[in-house]
């Protein structure tokens, strides 16, 4: 699973880009603009690449759709996103990629690993729905790759730079996105002990 990740604009002038025109389309909606960066955790108002007729343009989206016992879904599974009735619409029609600086994840002893590709951002997709008003969105989540599989047995579906827009933009090109093999990443423990560096 997702339960948090980092985005930040440091040094980062397309995430820079993408909080300007999330804050312009928040102006114009009336939303209350992107309150920091840093970690976002359920919950939290984050920017989100969403496609607008055929362009790609940013707005800020709150990460959590109620399920229906009262629970938080935060992921989806990709494997069934297009069964599931409450992502089925979502998926066909209101999809959204989270850019991000790298995600955490825990592993069965509860030690923190931070995931990233150093120096580039990655781009986590997810689908979205409009609760009372406002958009929330989840990240979906895939089988995972060697980088990631001894410490859980889920990922973030992760797309590159280019995939972005087609992932947006065209169903069908969605649909075979669906099973792609994420990127290898890097990961630290928290603590510093462990490692992953072999990106080859």
């Amino acid at each position: 699973m997702c339960g948090r990740y980092l985005f930040s604009t440091k040094e980062n002038r397309e995430f820079q880009r993408i909080i300007q025109d999330a804050q312009r389309r928040s102006v114009q909606h009336g939303e209350l603009n992107f309150p920091m960066a840093g970690d976002i955790a359920p919950t939290a108002t984050a920017p989100v690449l969403i496609a607008s007729g055929n362009k790609v343009v940013a707005e800020f989206q709150r990460w959590g759709i109620p399920g229906w016992r009262g629970g938080l879904m935060i992921n989806a599974r990709s494997e069934t996103v297009c069964e599931k009735p409450m992502f089925r619409k979502s998926m066909a029609a209101q999809r959204c990629v989270i850019p991000a600086s790298g995600y955490y994840e825990w592993d069965a002893g509860k030690h923190k690993y931070f995931f990233q590709i150093p120096g580039k951002p990655i781009y986590l997709a997810g689908i979205y729905d409009n609760i009372e008003g406002i958009n929330c969105y989840v990240v979906l989540t895939t089988v995972p790759n060697a980088s990631v599989s001894d410490i859980h047995d889920r990922m973030p579906l992760i797309l590159s730079h280019e995939q972005v827009r087609p992932w947006l933009t065209d169903p069908q090109a969605a649909l075979r996105l669906l099973t792609i093999v994420p990127p290898l990443l890097q990961y630290t423990r928290e603590d510093g002990q462990l490692s992953f560096e072999d990106l080859a």
